[in-house]
């Protein structure tokens, strides 16, 4: 037996051991799923631990480039396709600005410098920023960009449309913009959500008009003269109405 020992940049060796765990543990549930159906026509004599299922698929992206230990190899949707490392950074708010350079700490493990956490701020999808008062560490707001799929549904059936005054295009046809703009504090919240054609989104963001999202779902408007232009949340177009006890079934 030999050791293999690599010096890498904290953020990369946690996220190779992450995305390692992840897909171990997708091999180990497997094997106890079949193990627990009682098919007498499947029989698993694997019995390694979550550190030799991490080791061997080590080994094998290295030298494969390609997980075969997946089960669901000849699948085009198997679960390890789909796994991605996913890293958790604290991140002070004044470092997240750029204000300084305070080191920032990768959850779990140990400080990284302020530069590498804004990179992995910006670079990465499934990023979840937590951001902390710079004085006392407590965590002010757990947020990410990537707006969930439940919310996004319940956007589309909240917005119908485009949110710009006079525009019908379909929010399946839009894209959800942060109204307040999610890098300059915005939060990925429906009351901070709505659907834009990709024409009225590109406006929004590249000239003087603004909007302000009021309470429920309600668009207030700002044209670059000043004038404010209200557009309200579109009325549902199935309603259901209480039934009447009231009068005879016949």
């Amino acid at each position: 037996m030999s050791d293999l020992i690599a010096k890498l940049p904290t953020a990369i060796a946690e996220g190779i051991h992450d995305r390692l765990t992840q897909m171990g543990r997708a091999i180990i549930d497997t094997r106890g799923e079949r193990a627990g159906a009682g098919d007498a026509e499947i029989v698993s004599t694997d019995a390694r631990t979550m550190d030799q299922v991490r080791a061997d698929l080590l080994a094998d992206l290295l030298l494969a480039g390609t997980p075969a230990l997946d089960d669901t190899r000849d699948s085009t949707a198997g679960p390890l396709g789909k796994i991605r490392a996913r890293i958790q950074v604290v991140i002070p708010a004044h470092s997240l600005a750029g204000d300084d350079h305070d080191a920032c700490d990768l959850v779990g493990r140990s400080p990284i410098d302020a530069a590498t956490a804004r990179v992995l701020a910006g670079g990465n999808a499934v990023w979840e920023r937590l951001v902390t008062h710079p004085v006392t560490g407590a965590v002010l707001e757990v947020d990410s960009y990537r707006v969930p799929e439940k919310m996004r549904r319940y956007l589309q059936a909240r917005d119908q449309h485009c949110r710009f005054p006079g525009c019908r295009q379909a929010a399946i046809r839009c894209e959800v913009d942060h109204n307040v703009d999610h890098a300059l504090g915005g939060k990925t919240a429906t009351c901070n959500l709505c659907h834009l054609c990709q024409r009225h989104h590109s406006m929004k963001q590249f000239t003087c008009w603004r909007v302000r999202q009021l309470s429920g779902g309600i668009l207030e408007w700002t044209s670059p003269l000043g004038r404010i232009y209200r557009e309200d949340a579109p009325t549902p177009a199935v309603a259901f109405t209480p039934a009447d006890t009231t009068r005879p079934p016949f």
